[in-house]
């Protein structure tokens, strides 16, 4: 008997690319810590045909394209919003003559809301940081952050492909942290993967931020910057406003926004030698607290 399926619809979050998948309903994703994967907290499901991918708007070759290593993957992600969506290559690369069918990877994190709920599901696992070679992590060259912190420490990090460079001083970030550091299952940050940690910006120094593009949606404050050749978000971007515009805004709004102006915070994951699974990671739910509420399309 045929197994049966479910359809199952997913998106990058500008609604760029909008596509639908057939999947058998108990499907377990596989969570890689390669240095891409782990970058970008990717959760991979291979369809078992590539027939039961459906684009409904926009298609593979409307997305950004990210090759590292030995090239056997191609990355798609969004060029606008940054969210990778697919992953299309073979783990072991056909030999001359041989006609080999590409993999599609899909990233669960993609699935629009209420499909799926990442932090519960049960996943599986590959050890993916030796596949073909160790990752060299591009270095850190500019100067520290200016912030002094009675007993920090110095983290240096990057995106993937090392364009963007990023340190950051704070006190030693392990189970002994108790500041707030905390992923959000917003529209973005959900399909990002994103864990955060809200530095002051004397805390923070970047290397390399021409090679940021910026993605705003909703109310157009607060700025998703990713980096424009690998796609991997780097941190959120304060909004600059007078203080005639900060005074128009309803109180409470006004409170939260002049809360953030002083900070950069930063996604965790882009650092070297640190595991967020190390850390004490918080659940925000900012898919339904952060207004204005977003539409899947």
């Amino acid at each position: 008997m045929a197994e049966e399926l479910k359809t199952y619809r997913g998106n990058c979050h500008c609604a760029a690319c909008v596509y639908e998948v057939d999947l058998p309903k108990d499907f377990k994703p596989t969570k890689c810590n390669c240095s891409n994967c782990y970058k970008k907290a990717v959760l991979w499901i291979v369809p078992k045909d590539n027939k039961n991918l459906r684009f409904i708007k926009g298609d593979m070759n409307s997305l950004a394209s990210y090759k590292f290593g030995q090239k056997t993957f191609d990355h798609k992600f969004c060029p606008t919003c940054g969210v990778q969506l697919f992953a299309v290559g073979h783990i072991e690369p056909p030999q001359p003559g041989e006609d080999k069918e590409l993999m599609t990877g899909i990233n669960v994190r993609t699935f629009q809301y209420g499909q799926v709920n990442v932090w519960e599901m049960e996943t599986s696992f590959i050890d993916g940081k030796l596949f073909r070679g160790p990752y060299e992590p591009p270095k850190y060259t500019g100067p520290e952050p200016k912030a002094e912190i009675e007993g920090g420490k110095l983290y240096t990090g990057s995106c993937h492909c090392g364009a963007v460079r990023v340190a950051l001083k704070s006190k030693p970030l392990d189970k002994s942290f108790t500041d707030k550091i905390v992923e959000c299952n917003c529209s973005i940050c959900g399909r990002h993967g994103n864990v955060w940690l809200y530095p002051k910006k004397d805390q923070v120094a970047i290397q390399g931020e021409e090679n940021l593009k910026t993605y705003l949606f909703g109310s157009m404050l607060w700025g998703k910057p990713f980096c424009k050749i690998c796609g991997v978000s780097v941190h959120n971007q304060s909004p600059s406003l007078t203080e005639e515009e900060l005074n128009a805004m309803p109180e409470d709004r006004r409170d939260f926004i002049r809360g953030g102006l002083d900070l950069t915070p930063i996604n965790l994951r882009i650092f070297n030698d640190l595991d967020v699974e190390d850390l004490n990671v918080g659940h925000y739910d900012g898919y339904n607290k952060n207004p204005p509420l977003y539409v899947e399309p």
